[in-house]
C-alpha cells in the first residue's frame, strides 16, 4: 500500500500542477516544465498499473524508454528557458537533443509488440530462455538503461556549468539575486540524476539492501519529493533576465577587455561615469532600493546600461552586483555602530530583502556577523 500512496500523492502533485499552470501569467519557459510534469507523472503511475490495471502493464513498460529520454531534454529546455538573456523560443538546434527518442521508440514498440507470454518471460520470469530475439532485447533494453543514467549525469553537469555564468551574469544586471539563483533547480537535477542510479541499484540487486534503506519505496519518495520540489518551485519561478535583459556589450566578467575592445570609451569617459556611479550611491542613495538594477542606476546615472557595466568592469574592478552590496554593507556598518536598532531593522533599511541575504553579504564584506561586528566596533 505504501507504493500506492506514494505514486497517488505524485501524480495528485503533478496533475493539480498542470491545472494550474494555464491560469498563471504567461511565459515561454511553462512549456518545456508542463512536459517535465507530464513525464514525471506518467512515471510515477507504475505502481498504480501493477496493482490495479494489470493489463496495461506492457505498454506502460514499452512508453518508459520513450518517458525517460523526453524527460532529459525537458529539463534541458526549462533550464535554457530560465537563464535566458532573452524570450526563449524554439530553434531547429534543439532537434538533437531528441535524436536519442528515435531508438526509445524503436525498443518501446519493439517491446509492446512481444507476444505476451515473452514478455512476461522477459520481464517477470526468474527462469533463463533460450529465445534469441528476447535476449538481445533485454540486453538492448539494459544498455539503454546505463545510457540513459550516464547521459542524465552529462545533462546535469551542462547545466550546473550553465548555472554558474548565468549567476554570473546576473551579477552585472541585479543588487539582488533572490529568486533567481536556480538553487533548487540545481537541486532537484542532482536528485533526478542520483535517483535513476539508486533505481537501477535497486533493480540489479533486486531488494537485498532493504535492510539499510535501498528499496523501490525509497525510489518511490525521492520520485515524490523531484515532482513537489519542481512543481513547487516550478509555479513561481520566473525567468532570470524576463524583465532585465543584461548589457549586450556585457559577454564575460573575466574577460573584460575583450567584451569591450570596440567600445569608444576612453580612460577619462571611464573616470567621468564612475564619479557620476559614486554619486548615486552618496547623494541619491540608489543602493537602498532592494529592487535596483541596471537599468535603473543607468536612468539615474544618465549613461547607457554597457557604459555603466564597462566602468564597474574596467575602472572599478567589480560586478553591479558586488559595487551596490558593497555600498549597502558601508551603510549597515555606520547604522550597526551609530544606531542600536535590530539587525533586520538594519538589513530592510539598507537595501537587503531577507535577513539571510544580507548576513551573506556581511559576512563576505567584512568576514564577521552583524553582530560579532557591532560588539568589535563598540570594544
Amino acid at each position: 500500500m505504501t507504493e500506492i500512496f506514494l505514486s497517488t500523492m505524485a501524480m495528485a502533485v503533478a496533475s493539480f500542477t498542470l491545472i494550474l499552470m494555464p491560469m498563471q501569467t504567461p511565459s515561454p519557459s511553462k512549456k518545456p516544465l508542463m512536459l517535465i510534469l507530464l513525464c514525471l507523472g506518467l512515471l510515477s503511475t507504475g505502481p498504480i498499473i501493477f496493482a490495479f490495471l494489470p493489463w496495461l502493464t506492457q505498454l506502460y513498460i514499452s512508453v518508459l524508454p520513450l518517458l525517460f529520454f523526453l524527460l532529459l531534454p525537458s529539463l534541458w529546455f526549462y533550464h535554457e528557458a530560465l537563464i535566458a538573456e532573452h524570450q526563449w523560443q524554439w530553434t531547429p538546434a534543439m532537434w538533437k537533443h531528441l535524436f536519442p527518442l528515435l531508438f526509445a521508440g524503436a525498443l518501446g514498440g519493439a517491446l509492446f509488440l512481444l507476444p505476451k507470454p515473452s514478455f512476461n518471460a522477459m520481464f517477470f520470469s526468474e527462469q533463463s530462455h533460450d529465445d534469441t530475439y528476447i535476449h538481445l532485447l533485454s540486453g538492448a533494453f539494459f544498455a539503454t538503461v546505463i545510457f540513459w543514467c550516464v547521459l542524465s549525469w552529462c545533462y546535469v553537469v551542462m547545466m550546473l556549468k550553465r548555472t554558474v555564468k548565468y549567476r554570473n551574469k546576473l551579477k552585472n544586471v541585479f543588487s539582488n539575486d533572490q529568486g533567481k539563483s536556480l538553487s533548487w533547480f540545481s537541486g532537484v537535477s542532482l536528485l533526478i540524476a542520483f535517483s535513476w542510479v539508486y533505481a537501477l541499484a535497486v533493480l540489479l540487486l533486486d531488494n537485498r539492501l532493504q535492510f539499510i534503506g535501498v528499496s523501490e519505496n525509497g525510489a518511490l519518495v525521492m520520485l515524490v519529493t523531484i515532482v513537489w520540489v519542481m512543481c513547487a518551485n516550478g509555479l513561481q519561478q520566473r525567468p532570470g533576465f524576463e524583465d532585465n535583459p543584461p548589457p549586450t556589450d556585457v559577454k564575460s566578467q573575466q574577460q573584460p577587455t575583450k567584451a569591450y575592445e570596440r567600445s569608444a570609451l576612453t580612460n577619462h569617459n571611464l573616470s567621468v561615469i564612475s564619479e557620476k556611479l559614486t554619486r548615486a550611491i552618496n547623494d541619491d542613495k540608489a543602493h537602498l532600493d532592494p529592487e535596483l538594477t541596471l537599468a535603473k542606476l543607468s536612468a539615474i546615472a544618465k549613461e547607457p546600461s554597457q557604459y555603466i557595466s564597462q566602468a564597474l568592469s574596467q575602472h572599478l574592478g567589480t560586478t553591479f552586483f558586488d559595487f551596490i552590496n558593497d555600498a549597502r554593507i558601508e551603510s549597515a556598518n555606520h547604522m550597526l555602530i551609530n544606531t542600536n536598532q535590530s539587525v533586520l531593522d538594519i538589513a530592510m533599511a539598507t537595501g537587503f530583502n531577507s535577513r539571510s541575504s544580507f548576513y551573506k553579504a556581511f559576512k563576505k564584506f567584512n568576514d564577521l556577523t552583524p553582530s560579532q561586528y557591532r560588539k568589535a566596533q563598540k570594544v
